[in-house]
């Protein structure tokens, strides 16, 4: 069940996205460019946006993210879409991805984007599934290799 983020999930957060990044070649960095997981309060709610886990029992088997990033053109930006491997291929990173497409049209958005990487095989064809297309790199996210959009407007 997709859950709002509270600040007394942190911890199991933390250790989802270690497992998550190790699972994707990575080193988990909190301090460093994955910061963003120990700011969620000001960089995803106070920007209109929210931060979900997904949880089966009591574990986080997925995460997505939205964050304001051109309040004055209504774009807000995904972040942190993933699903721990195991539990891919189940229809949970759809079902993640409507309902929070639905919520960014309900704060008003009108615009979609995110960035990623060509190894992401799986998120890109959910990515796809929901119309989104690519688009010329929009931040300076230097690991992102694909950057995407999606018109929300209804």
């Amino acid at each position: 069940m997709l859950q709002r983020y509270i600040r007394s999930d942190q911890d199991q957060l933390e250790e989802f996205m270690k497992t998550m990044y190790v699972s994707r070649g990575y080193v988990f960095d909190p301090e460093g460019s994955h910061s963003d997981i120990r700011s969620i309060e000001l960089l995803y709610f106070e920007t209109g946006g929210g931060f979900w886990l997904l949880k089966e029992e009591q574990s986080v088997i997925g995460t997505i993210g939205l964050k304001g990033i051109d309040s004055e053109n209504r774009i807000g930006e995904i972040k942190r879409f993933f699903v721990l491997p195991e539990h891919q291929d189940k229809g949970y990173g759809k079902s993640m991805m409507s309902q929070i497409i639905e919520v960014a049209r309900q704060a008003g958005l009108i615009k979609l984007r995110l960035d990623t990487e060509k190894q992401s095989n799986k998120a890109m064809s959910v990515f796809r599934s929901f119309g989104f297309y690519e688009i010329p790199k929009y931040n300076d996210n230097d690991i992102a290799e694909i950057f995407m959009e999606l018109s929300i407007v209804s």
